[in-house]
C-alpha cells in the first residue's frame, strides 16, 4: 500500500513538472510570434505537440492553430496545413483560420478545398476583416470551377467594386454567356471594351454574337429558297440577305481584330465560314488552312 502511494505522488510529481514545461513552452511560443520570431514560436508549439502526441494525446486546438500560423509565416506550407487542418477538426474557428486555410489551398490549387475555407468565412464571419476580399475571391473561384448559379447569387455584394475592375466584369460576363443571358452579357461586353478595347472574352463574345445571328437566318431562308424556287421565295431571301450579310461583315470585322490579337485556329475557323458565307473563296480557303 506504501509503495503504491509513493508510485503515484511520483506520478503526480511528473504530471506537474510536465504540465509546467508545456505551460512554459506554450508562453514561450506566444512571446515569440509577437515579436514576429515565428521560428522560435513554431519550435515551441512543435514540442508542445509533440509531447503530448508522443502519449497518444492531441495538443488543445488552439496550439495547432498558433503553429500552423507560424509555419505558414516561414512558408511552411505542408506543416501549416497539417496543424490548421488539425485545429478545425477540433472544432477550432476563427476568420483567421479559413483565411490562412484558403490562401495554402490556393498556393497548393486545390481549389475545390479553397472554396470551402472561403465559404466557411463567409458564412460564418459576414463582418469579418477580410471579407471584402474573401467574396471576391469566392466569386473569382465559383467563375473558375463554372458554379454559375452561385456566381450570379454572390455578384451583389461585389457589384458596386467591379464596375471598374475589368477582371471581375469578365468573370460575370462569362458567367452570364454560359447562362444565355443575352441583355446582361451585351451590357457587361459593352462596358469592359470601354474600359479595354482589346478585351479578348467581350470582343470574342461579341463576334460570336453577331456570327449567330446572321448565320441562323441565312440557313433558315437558303433552306427555304431551296425547298420553294419561287420567284417570291427569291425576293425574300434577297430581302433577308441584306440585313444578314452586314451582321456576317460586323462578326468578321471583330473576328479579324481577335485573329490578330491571338491568332487561334477557333478564330480563323470562323473567318473561313464567314468568307464563304459573304461569296469570298479564296479568303475563306486561307483562313481554313490557317485553322487546320
Amino acid at each position: 500500500m506504501k509503495n503504491k502511494r509513493i508510485i503515484l505522488q511520483g506520478l503526480f510529481i511528473i504530471l506537474i513538472v510536465s504540465s509546467c514545461a508545456t505551460q512554459k513552452l506554450t508562453e514561450e511560443g506566444k512571446t515569440a510570434y509577437q515579436a514576429n520570431n515565428y521560428e522560435a514560436a513554431l519550435n515551441a508549439w512543435d514540442q508542445v505537440i509533440e509531447k503530448q502526441e508522443s502519449r497518444g494525446n492531441k495538443a488543445e486546438a488552439t496550439i495547432y492553430y498558433k503553429a500552423g500560423l507560424a509555419a505558414k509565416k516561414l512558408d511552411q506550407t505542408s506543416k501549416a496545413r497539417k496543424y490548421l487542418e488539425k485545429a478545425e477538426y477540433l472544432e477550432f474557428s476563427s476568420p483567421q483560420l479559413y483565411f490562412a486555410l484558403s490562401e495554402i489551398y490556393k498556393t497548393i490549387d486545390n481549389l475545390s478545398k479553397e472554396i470551402i475555407a472561403l465559404e466557411d468565412y463567409h458564412k460564418k464571419y459576414p463582418q469579418g476583416e477580410k471579407i471584402d476580399t474573401i467574396t471576391i475571391r469566392l466569386f473569382e473561384t465559383y467563375v473558375q470551377s463554372e458554379n454559375w448559379k452561385p456566381a450570379v447569387d454572390i455578384w451583389p455584394e461585389i457589384k458596386e467594386k467591379a464596375q471598374n475592375d475589368v477582371d471581375l466584369l469578365t468573370g460575370y460576363l462569362i458567367v452570364n454567356k454560359n447562362l444565355e443571358n443575352e441583355k446582361v452579357s451585351k451590357k457587361l461586353a459593352d462596358k469592359i471594351l470601354k474600359q479595354q478595347p482589346n478585351n479578348i472574352t467581350a470582343l470574342e463574345w461579341y463576334a460570336k454574337s453577331y456570327f449567330w445571328k446572321a448565320e441562323k437566318p441565312y440557313v433558315k431562308e437558303m433552306t427555304a429558297y431551296k425547298n420553294n424556287r419561287t420567284t417570291s421565295q427569291y425576293e425574300r431571301l434577297l430581302n433577308a440577305l441584306d440585313e444578314i450579310y452586314p451582321t456576317f461583315e460586323k462578326s468578321r470585322n471583330v473576328f479579324l481584330k481577335l485573329y490578330k490579337l491571338d491568332p487561334k485556329p477557333k478564330y480563323a475557323d470562323f473567318l473561313g465560314k464567314i468568307y464563304k458565307r459573304l461569296g469570298e473563296e479564296k479568303k475563306a480557303d486561307y483562313y481554313f488552312k490557317k485553322a487546320e
